[in-house]
């Protein structure tokens, strides 16, 4: 009898034991051979929206992982790794095995590499979503002020994306809501995020780049043209009543298969003279600023799937800059600002995320921040290794 009520009460807690295990993982992504940090890895749950990109350092934070979920640590230049819950929970590192050659581009393709951007910016509408998707994300800021943390917002949102049918994109936000410690601080732009329906200037303005190509190829037999495309002469490029392009290094990850723009990474040129700028209140000078947008595939096409920016800048104050502090979340002196957007799923109706709606914001202390999960890549100290 009592062998009975003590197997019983083991079968009781199996759920509770199941439940109890850690659904969120942190840790470092890193070259097996140089042992050095593999910076904006692309990390996805398999079959599954839900994904993450390792920040500039290799470190990353991914939440709401299930125990049955596997773990995709994806890279052009490397072997993907797939990890089972189970693995993950073991280990801290993550080590990806270099898996690629690189070629010139003319003599393997005769393509050039004016050629692969117009085919691929051609095949949009072909390998991308078109029609209204709703996109739950995430989107965490963090900034610094020599070293002291002055600036910390999340937020949870769902968003319509009305795909990459037309010339713009268009994102409007359903439902939101910011955790923030500044309770002014009300501005979140996702069109400025999705890179790319914004490189249509590359068509317009052709002969204003310098382009570099090599292609990639990897053993499991996929293959990327990985083009460089600088400014000639680190000139801004002005197109009237569209856009104002300032001098930036940008390298486009196209599928040689498909054509599909997988990943755009953007440096701002530090050496261009224009970086520069005067605002009513405060003059602010980029001394770094880059960033990266990830595209996965989900039900046969493509979207965006994460970003991650990183901008150091200086700021020299005028006068009336007390007042613009609050409102443009800055401090005076170099200031470092990191970011990092995440898609968690996606929906194609919106009866599949029941009654959200509407516009949310909750003030917090900047410890109660420090704990949440999409906070702790942000936070991690390159000198101090350790995961809590």
């Amino acid at each position: 009898m009592k062998n009975s009520l003590l197997i019983i009460s083991i079968l009781l807690l199996i759920p509770f034991l199941c439940f109890s295990q850690k659904s969120s993982f942190q840790g470092k992504v890193i070259d097996e051979k140089t042992k050095e940090a593999i910076p904006f890895v692309n990390i996805g749950v398999e079959n599954k929206p839900l994904g993450t990109i390792t920040d500039d350092r290799g470190f990353f934070s991914i939440s709401n992982v299930k125990t049955d979920n596997n773990l995709v640590f994806s890279c052009i230049g490397y072997k993907s790794k797939i990890l089972s819950f189970d693995e993950l929970s073991k280990i801290k590192v993550i080590s990806l095995t270099p898996q690629a050659r690189e070629l010139s581009e003319v003599t393997i393709t005769g393509m050039t590499p004016k050629a692969v951007i117009k085919e691929a910016l051609k095949r949009i509408q072909d390998n991308y979503h078109t029609s209204n998707i709703y996109l739950d994300v995430f989107h965490t800021q963090i900034g610094k002020n020599e070293d002291s943390i002055f600036f910390m917002t999340n937020l949870n949102g769902i968003y319509k994306h009305k795909g990459y049918g037309d010339k713009n994109i268009k994102i409007n936000p359903i439902y939101t809501n910011m955790q923030t410690v500044n309770s002014e601080y009300i501005n979140f732009n996702i069109e400025s995020i999705d890179q790319l329906k914004q490189l249509e200037y590359l068509n317009l303005r052709q002969n204003s780049f310098e382009y570099s190509m090599n292609i990639v190829y990897n053993d499991n037999k996929e293959s990327s043209y990985i083009i460089t495309i600088t400014h000639k002469d680190n000139k801004t490029i002005v197109i009237p009543f569209y856009m104002r392009i300032l001098p930036r290094v940008m390298k486009l990850f196209i599928n040689c298969n498909d054509y599909a723009i997988t990943k755009i990474e953007t440096i701002l040129d530090a050496n261009a003279n224009q970086n520069i700028y005067n605002y009513i209140y405060y003059k602010e000078k980029f001394i770094n600023l880059y960033y990266v947008c990830n595209y996965s595939k989900y039900n046969n096409k493509y979207l965006i799937s994460n970003w991650f920016l990183k901008n150091i800048k200086e700021i020299h104050p005028k006068y009336g800059f007390s007042n613009a502090k609050k409102e443009y979340c800055i401090e005076e002196g170099i200031t470092e600002t990191k970011s990092i957007f995440n898609v968690h799923n996606i929906y194609f109706s919106e009866s599949e995320f029941g009654d959200k709606r509407g516009n949310s914001k909750e003030i917090k202390t900047f410890d109660e921040l420090k704990e949440i999960d999409e906070f702790k890549i942000l936070l991690m100290d390159d000198k101090e290794y350790s995961f809590q």
